[in-house]
């Protein structure tokens, strides 16, 4: 009885959909901004493309948070304040790159050669691993505001960042689930342009079934927002804490938004003919088979998804960074550790400007995503012989630490991993 207590809960928690919410809108170069009053992701994209004079389809449109953050999933976009700045990035276009990072960062902590303004930025934009290398030795390393968690205590550390998070540790949740995130977006985008994906529906059937199972197990895993949080470190306090459910989570994680769809309580309690009786269960039947009929090729590969979702235990839920929230790069793929020593260390709880430096850390995967797992993925479906158990490799090494390395930006290496 509580299980269902505890759905209903999470469900009366749950964004409040078909809210009208008014939102700044600018484009890439900041040049023009408008007011735009919507209802959802999809409906803002048309009203600000159309007040922006954007003719592109808006599939190939993208949205971002000014600290360029992604905004493409409906339940992402409903935990977003009313009059957040959103930028509208059309085909080609650069929303923030790294040169323009550092230099803001570089400004910010007064180096003399930046008062040659333009001519700084494209210093930067050359040899960048070696500019990010100076960056971190000229960073104040003052210690007395890191532990301080929340926006009141540490204002300068939000300054300008377009979030609703009240901690830090929230905020670098979410940063962190939308890297994992991007992978999913990439993963996705590279079977669906695969000639398996179009021309074998036999293989295209087993790949929906592996993206509405990548899914549904990363809501379940939080998008492993909890590797960039440093509350969830892994020191004794950690251990004795409760389990990181929907009931101890940010407000802005998976498993508090869209949790109860009518899918998912019927993986949870079964069928309406097991549930109900009757009239009832027989009305409830014909409920589900409408919504069926409606749904797409891929809500209904999620519905119809023959692989269970994998539950994780508590003990396995830590960050890589240690409680103070200092992060120490791993090395090159092939290495044990990183030959930098304590050169390659961050901490961005410490400072606005040492959360930028971060963003230039990078996950490197051992096993390639592109050209190692999902080619891989795409030759079992061709096969026919997709099983649970490669599917569960498969998802490890995509998303989780077994294959995944958090690395300096000198240390993350593009090459062939081989």
């Amino acid at each position: 009885m509580s299980l269902i207590v505890n759905c209903f809960r999470r469900l009366a928690d749950a964004p409040a959909k078909n809210e009208l919410k008014g939102y700044k809108v600018t484009d890439v170069n900041r040049t023009r901004k408008v007011g735009v009053a919507c209802r959802s992701l999809q409906e803002l994209k048309r009203k600000a493309c159309a007040k922006l004079n954007v003719t592109n389809d808006l599939a190939e449109i993208n949205v971002y948070l000014v600290d360029g953050s992604l905004i493409d999933e409906e339940e992402y976009f409903s935990t977003l304040k009313p009059q957040t700045t959103l930028i509208l990035q059309k085909p080609g276009e650069k929303v923030l790159s790294d040169a323009d990072l550092l230099y803001d960062t570089l400004r910010r902590v007064n180096i003399d050669f930046l008062a040659a303004g333009e001519k700084a930025s494209e210093f930067l934009t050359e040899n960048l691993k070696a500019k990010v290398a100076v960056l971190n030795n000229t960073l104040n390393k003052d210690d007395t505001k890191t532990r301080l968690s929340s926006r009141d205590e540490h204002p300068e550390w939000f300054r300008g960042l377009e979030t609703n998070c009240a901690t830090k540790e929230a905020y670098l949740h979410r940063r962190c689930q939308d890297r994992i995130r991007g992978y999913l977006y990439k993963t996705i985008e590279q079977i669906k342009s695969s000639d398996i994906f179009s021309k074998d529906p036999r293989a295209r059937k087993q790949l929906l079934y592996a993206i509405a199972f990548f899914k549904m197990q990363l809501k379940e895993d939080h998008y492993f927002g909890y590797y960039f949080d440093r509350s969830r470190a892994e020191n004794e306090d950690a251990k004795a804490s409760d389990e990181l459910d929907s009931s101890s989570c940010y407000d802005h994680c998976p498993c508090r938004l869209k949790w109860f769809e009518y899918s998912a309580y019927f993986r949870l309690f079964g069928t309406p003919e097991q549930s109900c009786d009757g009239v009832d269960g027989i009305r409830k039947k014909n409920e589900r088979n409408t919504m069926m009929d409606s749904k797409t090729e891929e809500e209904e590969a999620e519905d119809t998804c023959p692989y269970k979702i994998r539950k994780t235990e508590k003990e396995t839920r830590h960050a890589i960074c240690d409680p103070m929230g200092e992060f120490r790069c791993a090395g090159i793929w092939n290495e044990e550790k990183c030959s930098y020593g304590d050169q390659h260390r961050i901490n961005p709880y410490r400072s606005r400007e040492e959360l930028i430096l971060f963003s230039t850390w990078n996950f490197d995967h051992k096993i390639e995503r592109s050209r190692s797992l999902v080619p891989l993925l795409l030759k079992l479906a061709a096969q026919g012989n997709t099983n649970e158990t490669d599917l569960f490799e498969i998802y490890d090494n995509l998303f989780t630490t077994k294959n995944l390395r958090l690395v300096h930006i000198v240390c993350h290496d593009k090459t062939s991993h081989k």
